[in-house]
């Protein structure tokens, strides 16, 4: 049977300290017809010189681009419109797919379900005080974004003709994975580990309140009746906020991985 091509897309901006491994996690996948970009927005510290030392690689399969941008999402969509796949996969600077396996899996399952619009597995979500494996058997069940972008693929037509939305500067992905949910567009669940995400840090991590606004209005615009959710769940924000600023790590971590726990045996 033909393989699907993959597209991978990595949005790189200072990411020295973290790139190499993801690099490295999509260069040595067991799969011929995948194409990896790097999209850099013109970094001002070594990314680009780790990125050289797998420029030979990545250009047998791909191509690496530096330059400046509008931010995070204005660079997630010029990968998408350079992709030659039919399917394309965001995987961030910091993270990594779980084995060399990841995408060959992918694939056959793609091959399996030529209905599918949108394929999303399951992560290992890394966070400071613990690790939890996402594993959701619905996209977007009851308006929540549970669904991980490094581990979905997304048909590279359906995502170039509703890219994300720059006005969004945390949330367009969940707007766009709103959207196709509303559109009636077919996902499908492969239960399978696709990548481990670092959750301790970032953009989102450090601006969770902003980011969780933002998803609230998202939903408010699209006629989601989340008034009084959004002000219980802000306001939970701001109380766990204050609580991790002024508990030490020591006590505050073994408690929040309980509270993990417990939340994910619900």
């Amino acid at each position: 049977m033909i393989q699907p091509r993959i597209s991978i897309i990595t949005v790189t901006f200072n990411a020295a300290s973290v790139v190499e491994r993801t690099i490295q996690s999509v260069v040595s996948q067991h799969y011929d017809n995948l194409e990896y970009l790097i999209i850099d927005g013109a970094s001002k510290d070594a990314t680009m010189q780790i990125v050289e030392r797998y420029r030979e690689r990545i250009e047998r399969c791909g191509r690496i681009v530096s330059e400046p941008d509008k931010g995070l999402y204005d660079a997630m969509n010029k990968g998408a419109r350079l992709a030659t796949g039919e399917w394309i996969l965001f995987l961030n600077a910091d993270d990594v797919f779980v084995d060399p396996d990841v995408v060959a899996d992918a694939a056959a399952f793609i091959r399996e379900h030529p209905e599918a619009d949108i394929v999303y597995g399951n992560t290992e979500q890394v966070w400071d005080f613990g690790t939890l494996i996402s594993a959701p058997p619905q996209a977007c069940r009851n308006h929540k974004m549970c669904i991980s972008p490094q581990a979905t693929f997304v048909r590279t037509a359906l995502h170039n003709a509703h890219p994300f939305e720059l006005s969004y500067r945390y949330a367009a992905d969940f707007e766009q994975s709103i959207s196709f949910v509303q559109e009636g567009r077919q996902f499908m669940h492969f239960d399978r580990l696709i990548s481990r995400v670092e959750l301790s840090s970032g953009v989102t991590h450090d601006n969770h309140y902003a980011s969780e606004k933002e998803i609230y209005e998202i939903l408010l615009a699209k006629g989601f009746d989340v008034r009084r959710e959004m002000r219980r769940k802000l306001r939970h924000i701001q109380l766990v906020s204050a609580f991790r600023k002024h508990t030490p790590p020591w006590l505050s971590r073994p408690i929040f991985r309980l509270i993990a726990k417990v939340y994910k045996a619900m």
